[in-house]
Formats: structure tokens, C-alpha cells, sequence
């Protein structure tokens, strides 16, 4: 007799080297992203000639809009399903997005844009279309890792942990070559802004071409439903906000990244002036390179530490060292003089870059854990949202700040280098600026930590066991 029992097929996984791929894209991203992730906010004072209060209040704007827009990516995933895949067609229509969103960002619009105000809409523009893009494109690759890994935690992290170090490796490159980069197209081009843009363009392209041959090889695991198949039935936005609101577990993450982004946020978007105010702008790139390699060597550790504490312990160990960091920074990056003790400086960026390592291996692992959490404990299948959720903490502390940082150098009286004058770029209130960059940033580490401690509960041998069960009832399904 014939057996008629349906054979259960395991789902397809990754190959090593579409692994590879995988991190090496958002390593490229990342070194895309570094050109205005460090140089924004002093290309619009220095060379646009926009004001830091009319950058904080065009920033909280543009960065309120996205994340409205940020709300409603994962929805918008989980509910169209295009014909080059569920994940992959976001991944293949945003590449060009994200590039000239990134790049023109950069450029100087002063030549043929004499309004201030209309130079900053520009930048206010291709920022939201970078950071609009970015909503769909992070989620959308977040959810290719339990495409790529099934319900193997050992696989995810080996992922996660994969991204974490190539990311690391690729910062180092970028971090020793940025600025000489730029610096050497300002002496080409006889333009001193012309190298932001340029290099920015560069590292964009770098991307694309690893973006697009990621999605080559990615497409079997990610198919487009088969003509007339019958779609699974997706959850209901009122489902949806309900599954977030009733998983307790995600909000208490959702509560204590938020918190520390926003310092995060602040003290990043400060950095490069130290720099620039203290006469020491040609060591920014040693600081960045020497934290570059202090990261890449952290990740080759990390993983072994942060398995040995649990993801929960990772975290808060990981937050608290930094915010000791931040505070011996504020003591000590000044000497009695008032000039930069550059060691300190460097030693400190090292070890404060190298403590994140602990638990940002694992960052995505935090949000699909509470994903499976959530759909083991209510049955509406709400990963994809999981993974979306992911970036609002982001999106907010952005929105917040990144108006504070507007806020905050006119709060400690920067004031921007005037070449017919003759004058420097220098902060009026030295102190101000010190507690700017450093206090704000431990702080909101340290209250993160506290409540992590307090109301995370979510174990990693429970989040294996959540992950296990819902694989087994998705492939009984197919069955």
C-alpha cells in the first residue's frame, strides 16, 4: 500500500558563506551610514551655516516623522507580500532609496541654495528618505535571519554574532580611512565640503553592489507564494498593537533601549566637536580607528562572555561598564589647562566602544526572543513586528536626541569657525559641553540598567523553548 503520510520538510538554511554575505551588506551599510552619522550635524553648522537651534528643531521634526513611519513598517511587511519574496522585495526596491537618501545628506547645497532654511529642508528631505527606507530595509533583514537559521538559536546567534564581527572589522577600515579620505578630495577638489559627499557616495556603492548580490543568493529562502496558494492569515493591526502591548517582556526592552538612546544619541552626535574645539581634529581619525579595532577584537570574545553571564546579564554589565567609562571621561578628558589628554580620550572610547560588544552581538536576538516569547503565549504570530519594534526605541531616542544635541551646543555656546575672521570652532562653556557628552549618556545607561534588572524576565533557556515549540507548530501546519 502506498503511504500517503505527508513527509515533513525541513525548511531551507543558509550556507556559511550566504552567512558571510549576510553581515558582510550591513557591514557596507554601516560604512555608508558613518560619513553623517559623524559629520551631519557639523556639516550643517560649519558648512551649510545653519544655526544648532534651527538643526534641533528641524531634526525633532524630520526624526518625529520618521518614526511615525517606523510604526507602521512592520505592518506594512506583514501585510504585503510582493513578488520577489516577503523580505527580499523590501531589501531589492530600497537599495537605491538608501543610497542617495545616505549620500545627499552630504551635499553642499550653499552654491545654488542662498536660504539657510531652504538648505536645511534639503537635508531634512533625503535624511527622512534615508531613515524611512531604513525602517522597512532593518526589519525586513532582521526577519531574514530566522528564514536563514529556522528555529536553531545556535544558528541565530552564529549570525548575529557574524554581523557583529564583520561590522567591527569593516569600522576599522572606514574609521582609519574616512577623514583621510575626505581631507584628500578637499585638497583635490579645492573644496572643503566636497569630501563629505564624495566618500559618502563611495561607501554607497559599496553597499549596493554587496546588497544586490546578497538577494541573488538569497531568493530560496525566501519565495513568493505560489500562484492561487492560499496566504497565511495575518494579524489584524488591532491584533498587532494588542500582541506589543500584552507582551510585557517587550515593552520592559522597549523602555530601557529608549532610554539609553537618547544619551546614546546625544553623545554621538557631540563627539566630532571635541575634536574640533580642542585643536585636535587630525587625531579624531586615530580615536576612530583605535576604537574600531578595540570593538573588532571585543566581538572575538564577546560571544564566549555574554554566553557564559545570559543575554540578560550581557546587557546590564554591558551598560554599567560604559557608564563608568562616560564618567571617568568627564573627570579626566581635560587636563587643568583646559587642553585634551588624549589618552584618556582614546583609552576610553576603546573600552566604552568594546563594553557595547557585550550585548549588541546578540541585539536582534533581544527582540525575536520576545517575538517567539509572545507568539507561545498569546498564538498570534507577531515575529515580524517583533523585529520592527526593534528600530522605535531607535527612532525615538533619534527624534529626542537628536534635537537635544541642536539644543544642547547652543546651550554651551558653540560657536562655528569663521575663516574671514580668522577664528576657531569653540564651545563658550567647556563644562557645559563635557557634561553633554558624557554625564547625559551615563546617566541614561545607568536608569537602563535598573530596569532591565528589575523587569526583564525572559530567560534564555526559556526563549529556546519558545523558539522550538513555534517551529514545530509551523511545520505541522505545512504538513
Amino acid at each position: 500500500m502506498e503511504n500517503t503520510t505527508p513527509v515533513r520538510q525541513e525548511p531551507l538554511k543558509a550556507s556559511n558563506g550566504l552567512i558571510n554575505l549576510f553581515a558582510l551588506t550591513n557591514s557596507f551599510q554601516s560604512m555608508a551610514m558613518q560619513v553623517p552619522t559623524l559629520y551631519l550635524t557639523l556639516f550643517m553648522t560649519d558648512y551649510l551655516h545653519i544655526s544648532p537651534v534651527a538643526i534641533g528643531t528641524a531634526m525633532l521634526i524630520a526624526k518625529s516623522f520618521d518614526f511615525v513611519v517606523a510604526l507602521f513598517a512592520g505592518i506594512i511587511i506583514e501585510k504585503v507580500n510582493m513578488k520577489h519574496g516577503k523580505y527580499l522585495s523590501w531589501l531589492r526596491l530600497l537599495t537605491v532609496t538608501v543610497f542617495f537618501g545616505n549620500s545627499v545628506q552630504m551635499l553642499d547645497t550653499t552654491s545654488f541654495i542662498s536660504s539657510p532654511t531652504a538648505r536645511l529642508v534639503v537635508v531634512c528631505v533625503f535624511y527622512i528618505m534615508f531613515h524611512s527606507s531604513m525602517n522597512f530595509n532593518a526589519t525586513a533583514r532582521a526577519a531574514m535571519i530566522p528564514k536563514m537559521a529556522g528555529a536553531d538559536q545556535e544558528v541565530r546567534k552564529k549570525i548575529t554574532a557574524r554581523q557583529a564581527q564583520l561590522r567591527a572589522a569593516t569600522s576599522i577600515i572606514s574609521s582609519a580611512i574616512t577623514l583621510p579620505c575626505v581631507q584628500f578630495v578637499q585638497k583635490v577638489t579645492g573644496s572643503e565640503s566636497a569630501g563629505y559627499f564624495i566618500v559618502a557616495v563611495i561607501f554607497g556603492l559599496c553597499y549596493v553592489v554587496c546588497n544586490v548580490a546578497f538577494i541573488k543568493g538569497a531568493t530560496p529562502l525566501d519565495p513568493p507564494s505560489a500562484p492561487g496558494s492560499k496566504r497565511k492569515a495575518s494579524p489584524t493591526f488591532k491584533q498587532m498593537v494588542a500582541s506589543i502591548g500584552n507582551n510585557k517582556q517587550m515593552l520592559i526592552l522597549f523602555l530601557a533601549f529608549t532610554i539609553s538612546g537618547i544619551g546614546n544619541q546625544v553623545s554621538s552626535g557631540v563627539t566630532t566637536y571635541f575634536f574640533r574645539c580642542t585643536g585636535i581634529f587630525s587625531s579624531y581619525t586615530i580615536v576612530l580607528t583605535s576604537r574600531s579595532i578595540a570593538s573588532f577584537l571585543a566581538t572575538l570574545v564577546a560571544p564566549a562572555i555574554a554566553k557564559k553571564l545570559g543575554k540578560k546579564r550581557a546587557l546590564v554589565a554591558s551598560w554599567l561598564l560604559r557608564a563608568g567609562v562616560l564618567a571617568f571621561t568627564y573627570c579626566f578628558a581635560l587636563k587643568a589647562d583646559g587642553t585634551p589628554n588624549l589618552a584618556v580620550v582614546i583609552a576610553a572610547q576603546c573600552l566604552g566602544t568594546a563594553s557595547m560588544n557585550l550585548y549588541s552581538i546578540y541585539m536582534t536576538i533581544y527582540w525575536l526572543d520576545c517575538g517567539e516569547y509572545g507568539y507561545a503565549t498569546t498564538g498570534i504570530d507577531n515575529r515580524t513586528m517583533a523585529v520592527t519594534v526593534m528600530n522605535w526605541p531607535t527612532k525615538i531616542s533619534m527624534a529626542l536626541g537628536g534635537s537635544l544635541v541642536g539644543y544642547g551646543l547652543a546651550w554651551a555656546g558653540y560657536n562655528a569657525p569663521d575663516k574671514a575672521a580668522g577664528t576657531a570652532a569653540y564651545f563658550s562653556n567647556m563644562n557645559r559641553y563635557m557634561m553633554i557628552w558624557q554625564l547625559v549618556p551615563a546617566v541614561t545607561l545607568v536608569l537602563s540598567a535598573v530596569v532591565i534588572m528589575i523587569g526583564y524576565k525572559l530567560t534564555d533557556e526559556e526563549a529556546a523553548r519558545y523558539a522550538k515549540e513555534n517551529a514545530e507548530r509551523e511545520a505541522a501546519a505545512r504538513a
